[in-house]
């Protein structure tokens, strides 16, 4: 009788597989050939799965992204104004072993839809209204000016943020992110 598999289950497996190896060895080491042996399965095998690594790192970065979605909420749980700005903005930038290597997926991915010119990138747009109601608070709670332009500081960061991991993952400089992420704690100040 053949053994029944979980198409869904080793899905996910790969992914997580996949995201250790680019937080062990890095994109340029988290190779097909790299994750089947980390896998103990065929290379071939590895593509009944997905169609091919734009796929797979596609799948990766909706894995990354609901990473950071689950630690900003951890984050910035019970906080508020420009205390959970502030604990957004640290949770974006790549300034932690996995934050690093999730930014060189994200990276990745935004090349991969590139290259496919029907393609659409998914934008961030969750974080930036999250921003944008944090520092909408602070102005309130007058920890900002009160005519602050909330919206154009979240625009601001989110374009800090974006281009922190490109310069990250071309670079691997970790004062670039450190750096990066005190510009964007603060420009929310600015006015």
């Amino acid at each position: 009788m053949p053994k029944i598999v979980d198409h869904e289950q080793r899905r996910t497996a790969i992914v997580s597989t996949f995201l250790s190896l680019v937080e062990q060895r890095g994109l340029d080491g988290a190779t097909s050939r790299a994750l089947a042996a980390e896998l103990g399965i065929s290379n071939s095998l590895l593509w009944r799965y997905f169609s091919d690594m734009d796929a797979l790192i596609e799948r990766a970065y909706r894995e990354v992204v609901a990473h950071t979605n689950a630690r900003v909420a951890q984050s910035i749980d019970g906080r508020t104004g420009l205390a959970a700005a502030y604990a957004l903005i640290d949770e974006l930038f790549p300034v932690t072993t996995a934050s690093k290597a999730e930014a060189r997926v994200v990276v990745e991915y935004w090349g991969a839809k590139a290259r496919n010119k029907n393609s659409y990138v998914e934008p961030h747009n969750c974080w930036r209204l999250k921003l944008v109601d944090f520092l909408t608070e602070a102005s309130a709670a007058g920890e900002i000016p009160a005519d602050a332009p909330v919206h154009t500081l979240a625009d601001a960061v989110m374009g800090i943020v974006g281009n922190t991991q490109i310069e990250y993952a071309m670079s691997g400089d970790d004062h670039v992110a450190l750096a990066a992420r005190d510009l964007a704690r603060s420009v929310v100040r600015l006015h």
